[in-house]
């Protein structure tokens, strides 16, 4: 064998396993996690030099994506503390390489990274029921609320986007299978998606079941209705017929009784502003609106929301929404990187859901337009676009998008 033929399958099997491997480090934290992605990064590109094969990177996509990158750079130095915004805006590249390497071995690996991307789901599956149930999951972590669940993610309460990035990856592994295996799965996965008790990770997640079912099977009428209606019923019947802790994080806690008595009585002459400032959310989007009102064009820099939005001309009204990123994609964007740099991604996310996404009888690809699609939806509260977890969780689901097109049909459902 010659050396060429073997650094060929060495780089292939290495980049195999560490894309496999890719969902442990999310949940273990973001220095495994950005260690695994450099190292896809570095193989990938050492795999198309050996091979040849640059011409995978020579297309449009990928230099929109470029010029985003080159943008985020820019933008860098519009802040005067920048070191910290070049430094991140540098390390994007990584996403968009990763996104690259995993459209590329999907070729011919598909099946396997799938499988066990879906093994390694049923674990977090299996460790948030056993958390539900004892009180604390299979390493010990404990949740700081009654009503949310922590999982592998310890005290950061993120595993809620965990779940909604991977659910249908999942899932589009039982689709070669018997349909009572992918309906069953589908309805225990949503169940789970209740018991985490976050909200909009929860919302998003049945809007995505909502339209997988209901535009994206080829069942009848009736049957559509009855699942829908299903998937209704599941989350009425456990959030009104549990114990406080579920009604208060998904009823209570979203419309206080206060509230309504304001709106009844009418003794709050702007009663917006008792909402925007009593509403964590709502006082990060109105702070950041601020902040794009203040710089329309190019924003206030990459990354740099953690320091204009403790500044006090930004807080009018006596709402104060200081935080690192303002929770929401839009109000992210927008605030940070301006009118300019909102247009530059949005026009690349628009341009690849609807040139990309050709074959809708495809699960995984289905499974990753209804995220992005759902992910962008305003108001609702999100991670940040440009963390390492939020932006790895983002960029796998849009590399299904990008991949050639193969397997993981929708069969027909209708039996």
């Amino acid at each position: 064998m010659s050396l060429t033929l073997l650094l060929n399958n060495s780089f292939t099997r290495l980049n195999i396993f560490l894309i496999s491997i890719l969902p442990i480090g999310l949940l273990v934290g973001s220095l495994v996690s950005n260690f695994i992605l450099i190292l896809i990064c570095i193989f990938f590109i050492f795999d198309l030099i050996i091979k040849k094969n640059w011409g995978y990177l020579n297309e449009i996509n990928f230099y929109f994506l470029v010029l985003i990158n080159i943008y985020l750079i820019f933008n860098s130095f519009l802040i005067s503390e920048n070191e910290y915004s070049i430094l991140k805006s540098l390390g994007f590249m990584r996403f968009i390489l990763m996104a690259y390497a995993i459209s590329y071995y999907f070729k011919k690996f598909d099946k396997i990274i799938i499988k066990i991307f879906f093994v390694f789901f049923l674990v977090v599956c299996v460790d948030l029921v056993f958390e539900f149930l004892v009180g604390k999951n299979i390493l010990g972590f404990e949740s700081l609320y009654p009503s949310r669940l922590v999982g592998f993610t310890s005290t950061e309460h993120k595993i809620g986007g965990f779940y909604f990035g991977f659910i249908f990856l999942a899932l589009s592994f039982l689709i070669d299978k018997k349909n009572y295996m992918f309906y069953l799965f589908s309805i225990i996965f949503f169940i789970i998606a209740i018991l985490i008790g976050e909200r909009s990770n929860f919302i998003k997640i049945f809007l995505m079941y909502f339209l997988f079912f209901t535009f994206f099977t080829q069942m009848n009428f009736f049957k559509k209705f009855f699942v829908i209606i299903l998937f209704i019923s599941i989350p009425l019947t456990l959030i009104l017929g549990s114990q406080n802790y579920y009604k208060d994080r998904y009823v209570h806690d979203v419309i206080s009784e206060e509230l309504i008595e304001k709106f009844q009585t009418k003794k709050e002459d702007k009663i917006y502003k008792k909402i925007i400032s009593e509403n964590r959310y709502f006082s990060h989007y109105y702070v950041a609106t601020n902040i794009f009102k203040d710089n329309i064009l190019f924003g206030s820099g990459f990354k740099s929301f953690r320091i204009e939005s403790y500044k006090d001309k930004f807080h009018k009204d006596g709402i104060y929404g200081a935080s690192t990123h303002p929770h929401q994609f839009h109000f992210e964007i927008l605030s940070e990187l301006g009118i300019i740099g909102y247009l530059l991604i949005f026009s690349n996310l628009i341009y690849v859901l609807f040139t990309k996404f050709r074959q809708k009888n495809q699960l995984l690809e289905l499974g990753s337009f209804l995220f992005i699609i759902i992910s962008l939806i305003p108001i609702l509260p999100s991670g940040s676009f440009f963390t390492s977890y939020g932006a790895t969780i983002f960029f796998i689901n849009y590399s299904f998008l990008i991949r050639p097109n193969n397997r993981n049909k929708i069969k027909n459902t209708s039996e």
